[in-house]
């Protein structure tokens, strides 16, 4: 008889989070425990999450990330840790606390909040949210525990929203040839792959990279206007190297990191320079993922 494995799911009411939990109780064999900061939650949609999680048969336990006395009791008798923490200024601290509580309790496998593009391959500065990945990549690798990436491009959930597209303008905008290949992936599919990376003993020390689709953006432009029926002027805005000084300018003016790092995102994909290598989609059959055509032609964007 086989022991179930125990997981515990930081981030478990954000947007990928309590996908992943739904997923992780979807394969029948784990035993889930959610992760809150406080399970008297005064946020509607989160009681909303909290109970729908709890009815699908999580465990609902508290911890803080940036409070790591409450992670240790969280971290008891858990073998792999999954992350799902959001980019802000509990990301990199938060995390580090999330491994050094999981080594203590003696967790096996610990799986960051990366679900990007390859940002090993970045330097730092190419992107600030990547950057933390970069942070907490490496201190985990220097923590000894095991550890598995999960790397799936860009969420094809807001293909529309990034800055190829100016739907205001009916206009597709790009830099460079339009050639470069660019991996996407839903966040639902996404959740699927790290339910099975879990409990994939191959992946240890290892990424597991995955796409639903992989497109060029003249290809995105193409399946966009097939799937809508809707026509969109091409433009193109420049080089690469035209796109990087765009953005340093643009970063150094700028009052917010929200004016530049979707830019900085874009870069990564369209240099090539983060593009995934060995995307092993194909070695979870069962999981059939959505394609950006599938994905728009359903009206999701």
């Amino acid at each position: 008889m086989t022991t179930k494995l125990t997981v515990l799911v930081a981030g478990a009411t954000g947007m990928l989070g309590f996908k992943i939990v739904s997923a992780l109780l979807d394969k029948g064999n784990l035993d889930v425990r959610a992760m809150v900061r406080s399970i008297n939650n005064s946020n509607p949609e989160n009681l909303k999450k909290l109970d729908a999680m709890k009815a699908k048969g999580a465990t609902i336990v508290e911890g803080d990330v940036m409070q790591p006395e409450t992670l240790l009791p969280a971290c008891a008798g858990v073998d792999v840790v999954v992350s799902a923490i959001g980019n802000n200024d509990v990301t990199v601290p938060g995390q580090k606390n999330l491994i050094d509580a999981a080594k203590q309790q003696g967790v096996k496998r610990f799986i960051p909040s990366d679900y990007s593009v390859d940002y090993r391959k970045l330097d730092y500065g190419d992107n600030d949210n990547l950057d933390m990945r970069k942070k907490v990549f490496e201190y985990l690798q220097q923590s000894s525990l095991e550890y598995t990436l999960v790397l799936n491009g860009a969420f094809m959930d807001i293909i529309t929203y990034m800055p190829l597209f100016d739907l205001e303008h009916q206009t597709f905008q790009y830099w460079g040839d339009g050639e470069t290949l660019l991996d996407f992936t839903t966040t639902d599919d996404t959740a699927k792959y790290v339910a099975e990376a879990v409990s994939d003993p191959s992946l240890g020390n290892t990424a597991l990279s995955v796409a639903g689709d992989t497109l060029t953006p003249k290809q995105l432009k193409a399946t966009y206007e097939a799937a809508t029926g809707t026509k969109l002027t091409e433009k193109s805005l420049g080089s690469i190297a035209e796109m990087k000084a765009w953005i340093a300018n643009k970063k150094a003016s700028a009052s917010s990191v929200e004016e530049y790092v979707y830019h900085q995102y874009m870069y990564a994909m369209v240099s090539g320079k983060g593009k995934l290598d060995r995307i092993g989609s194909d070695r979870y059959p069962h999981i059939k993922p959505k394609t950006v055509k599938q994905f728009l032609s359903k009206g999701n964007s």
